[in-house]
């Protein structure tokens, strides 16, 4: 399924409300393509294939090993780029302070985890002084 423009913007952070925001944007990636929920959820997809070498390996060899670029389909190169197009969809939903929170994360399912313990820390210590 590819990206298509429903004319809905990106839900932007507002840190008085996160949970709001959290909503809605798992909303939004949800109906441009579930697999960028599972960025979120999961991580980055990781090509694998079998070990070939288990049969000499010592026991604990797991049973499937990441796959090499030049070995990667393009069933594979499509499922890591999602990742990079979900980073870029959660990137436009932040301002300019969370953005330098979360600008050196390397994975959607990073800067998702970040703004999360920022948000829900704001929302701990917004609490306790009420």
């Amino acid at each position: 399924m590819g990206q298509k423009d429903y004319g809905v913007k990106v839900p932007v952070l507002d840190k008085d409300n996160y949970f709001h925001w959290k909503v809605k944007m798992r909303l939004h990636l949800m109906s441009m393509d579930e697999g960028y929920v599972d960025c979120i959820d999961h991580g980055p997809h990781i090509p694998m294939k079998p070990n070939t070498s288990i049969a000499q390996a010592p026991a604990g060899t797991p049973g499937s090993i990441p796959k090499l670029s030049s070995e990667w389909t393009p069933e594979d190169i499509i499922a890591i780029h999602k990742d990079k197009k979900t980073m870029n969809i959660l990137f436009n939903g932040l301002d300019s302070n969370m953005f330098g929170n979360v600008i050196d994360c390397s994975t959607t399912k990073e800067v998702w985890d970040t703004v999360q313990t920022l948000c829900e820390r704001t929302e701990q210590v917004r609490e306790t002084k009420i």
